[in-house]
């Protein structure tokens, strides 16, 4: 394949786009929600190890001196962390359901990887072409149809083979 046939069939890397479809927002938000509700999964554990040394030490464990200090306020603090963790856990917990019967729903195996791929793992264009044997032309149609439906529900999909009856 030659440069010129290289480059026609790649795509640069898009920035900003105006898209009418309501599920793609939440579908690209997953990850991220994944990662705050591990930042705070670390930041707890963190506290509650914290407030056992400092448990020990106040208790007279080994090397801990014995000498008392104030332990109320790691003691709210801890629990505004686990009710702030309880809180992001629920939320993620609903909104990963809702994109997981969103994926679900997809009846096309093409769609739904496409989608996956590209709203929900942010898999670059020109990787998704490569992947899916896809062409730019096709690719544009791909995503054309799916940001410009109201949702994933209306998405008019046209499938690369069909059979004959």
């Amino acid at each position: 394949m030659s440069e010129q046939e290289k480059e026609k069939n790649t795509l640069p890397e898009e920035g900003t786009r105006t898209i009418r479809n309501r599920d793609i927002v939440l579908l690209s938000q997953i990850l991220y929600m994944v990662q705050d509700v591990t930042m705070t999964e670390q930041k707890r554990q963190w506290m509650q190890d914290r407030l056992f040394a400092m448990s020990q030490h106040i208790t007279g464990m080994p090397g801990g001196g014995g000498q008392p200090t104030g332990l109320e306020e790691p003691i709210a603090a801890i629990g505004e962390l686990e009710e702030k963790y309880a809180k992001e856990c629920r939320e993620f917990l609903r909104d990963v359901s809702r994109a997981e019967s969103i994926l679900n729903h997809i009846q096309s195996r093409s769609m739904r990887t496409f989608v996956m791929m590209r709203y929900v793992f942010g898999v670059g264009n020109n990787e998704i072409m490569k992947r899916l044997n896809m062409k730019r032309r096709r690719f544009e149609q791909a995503c054309k149809a799916i940001e410009q439906a109201p949702d994933m529900e209306h998405v008019i999909w046209h499938e690369r083979f069909a059979l004959k009856d």
